[in-house]
């Protein structure tokens, strides 16, 4: 057997084992989640699990980088887009948030795992840095008087927003007229 073979087959499982985890915390949310339910769930051994990933956290840190991952490629998307300020960091922003809507869409443990992203903000703080120093490059260029205050209200309203309408397409487009109504005001005339 060649080392391609191993890592592809230690790939997939990971894979199978974060695609595993995600349905099972959407089900039951992240307290009711367990190893034993992971592992069946994956259709893996439990030995096989732990061998992969210490623990529950580790699998969970497993799931968020994963969904990092998408979160990028969604708001460097809208970023790259065309269209005046306003209209790149809506597209970016509602690309990110609509990202996370549509992956907890119907669960009954949404807000639970909304909240998690407090428990894992590491993860979250370097990414969420980037967003926010691009945003107020973005925003400089553009001519914005104070682009770091600017940037901060439209990522802070961006993210209520995205906590308090149902639905992906719903926050997307929110968040689209959030960004232009603030911002287009201040920098685009």
């Amino acid at each position: 057997m060649t080392d391609a073979g191993v890592d592809s087959r230690t790939v997939e499982k990971r894979r199978r084992v974060v695609e595993a985890a995600w349905r099972l915390v959407l089900r039951h949310g992240l307290r009711g989640m367990t190893m034993e339910a992971l592992a069946r769930e994956a259709g893996i051994a439990k030995g096989t699990l732990y061998a992969q990933f210490a623990d529950k956290d580790a699998v969970v840190a497993a799931v968020i980088d994963d969904m990092l991952v998408e979160l990028d490629a969604a708001f460097r998307q809208g970023m790259a887009g065309g269209g005046l300020a306003a209209e790149r960091i809506g597209a970016a922003l509602a690309g990110k948030y609509g990202v996370i809507a549509r992956a907890l869409e119907g669960s009954p443990h949404a807000d639970e795992i909304f909240g998690e992203h407090y428990r894992f903000a590491t993860r979250f703080a370097a990414f969420d840095r980037g967003v926010e120093d691009e945003i107020v490059a973005e925003l400089a260029k553009a001519g914005a008087a104070n682009a770091a205050t600017l940037a901060h209200i439209v990522i802070g309203a961006a993210n209520g927003v995205a906590h308090r309408l149902p639905g992906a397409t719903a926050i997307e487009s929110a968040i689209r007229l959030l960004c232009r109504r603030i911002i287009e005001p201040d920098i685009e005339t």
